[in-house]
């Protein structure tokens, strides 16, 4: 990036980020209930030691890495929710702004 490029905050794109990061929240919420879900079936179809293995198995391998997957979305959606409420991170672009135009030659 050239020093004569501006850095603006487009409020309409951190929006639309903010509201997609919660659309994901939400459906990986709902791929994480319906996996529990399957898995519950299956360990109830297989009433058998080896379907209370797959249950333990789903829990580590299928439902905890969406559940992490849940806490990552959630601080990206709360950082956009503070940019997008906070006047600090214009003033920060504003200042960068005022800096590249003292060293212009």
């Amino acid at each position: 990036m050239s020093l004569d490029q501006d850095i603006r905050l487009d409020s309409a794109a951190f929006q639309t980020a903010s509201e997609g990061m919660a659309a994901l929240k939400t459906r990986a919420e709902d791929l994480k209930e319906m996996l529990k879900q399957m898995y519950k079936d299956i360990t109830e179809a297989l009433d058998t030691p080896a379907g209370h293995a797959i249950e333990i198995t789903a829990e580590d391998v299928l439902i905890k890495p969406v559940d992490d997957l849940i806490l990552v979305i959630d601080q990206m959606s709360k950082t956009l929710d503070d940019i997008i409420s906070s006047s600090y991170y214009q003033g920060v672009f504003d200042k960068y702004d005022e800096l590249v135009q003292s060293i212009k030659f």
